[in-house]
């Protein structure tokens, strides 16, 4: 399964593009998922992406060499420790993607990707381990590991960790990503998956949030959105849907794995909001 809009991007923008057209949120979601098919080795997603070797490599954490090796644990506070698996790393056969620039509200994170995508990961657990519904299991779509864990994209220079849920025979994704909040954006739908379907939030603590709940075509399944803007400037966003899309180029092949999402909007703003899952510790 696979998020459909959260992380959306254009290779040559320079600051994160506005998404409105549903088609083109199709076409643009198809050539996006070849930038992090290394998240997928388990699913049937990556089995139709032939283009992993085709991605630029993304940054797992540290002890990257070897595929399949756990790493010792480290301190994530209350709850789970995180302890990091090693992924594959795929050699990019063409171009790497042009380094992403655009004004941001602060000056960029200094932390090194690797001890980010450490705090970041134990972060992450201990926020699901608090907001899950009790029969909601979250699980690792990194290859060979179990647990949910973020990947860093150096071109983008951006955090993102995708979970794989499920309760009973239920199905479904959440996608968590963290960028420095753009200069040029504020907080507008202009930056929601769709234009029509997205309302503005004040959360009262000097954040606002985007939220957008997208019926897929046809009613064939749901998304839901959402993307917050801390006043410490980080933008994180999260989402979840009910279903899965094919890899038929020439229309969507949505296939439900769920009646509706397993995460609501309010779990999913709970995530976003949580005080580690920031850019800036």
């Amino acid at each position: 399964m696979d998020d459909i809009s959260g992380q959306l991007r254009a290779a040559v923008a320079d600051a994160p593009p506005t998404r409105i057209d549903v088609d083109r949120l199709i076409a643009d979601d198809r050539q996006h998922r070849r930038h992090r098919a290394w998240t997928l080795g388990g699913s049937g997603i990556a089995a139709a992406l032939a283009a992993v070797a085709l991605v630029p490599a993304l940054v797992a954490g540290p002890g990257t060499d070897g595929p399949g090796l756990t790493l010792p644990p480290i301190d994530g506070g209350p709850g789970p420790t995180a302890s990091l698996c090693a992924v594959v790393r795929p050699e990019p056969s063409g171009p790497e993607p042009p380094l992403q620039t655009y004004g941001t509200v602060r000056a960029r994170p200094t932390e090194r990707p690797e001890d980010g995508v450490a705090r970041l990961t134990a972060a992450l657990r201990n926020t699901l381990t608090g907001v899950l519904p009790e029969d909601v299991v979250p699980a690792g779509k990194v290859p060979e590991c179990g647990l949910p864990q973020f990947g860093y994209h150096p071109s983008y220079r951006e955090y993102e960790a995708i979970v794989s849920l499920s309760r009973g025979e239920e199905r479904g994704d959440l996608t968590v990503g963290l960028r420095p909040s753009a200069v040029d954006n504020g907080t507008s739908c202009a930056q929601a998956p769709v234009l029509r379907d997205c309302e503005v939030r004040d959360l009262g603590d000097g954040s606002t949030a985007l939220v957008s709940i997208t019926t897929w075509p046809e009613g064939s399944g749901v998304q839901r959105w959402v993307l917050v803007r801390k006043p410490d400037g980080t933008s994180v966003n999260a989402s979840a849907n009910n279903f899965t899309l094919g890899s038929d180029p020439s229309g969507p092949e949505v296939t439900l794995t769920a009646p509706e999402p397993l995460l609501t909007v309010d779990q999913l703003l709970a995530i976003a909001r949580a005080p580690g899952l920031t850019l800036y510790p």
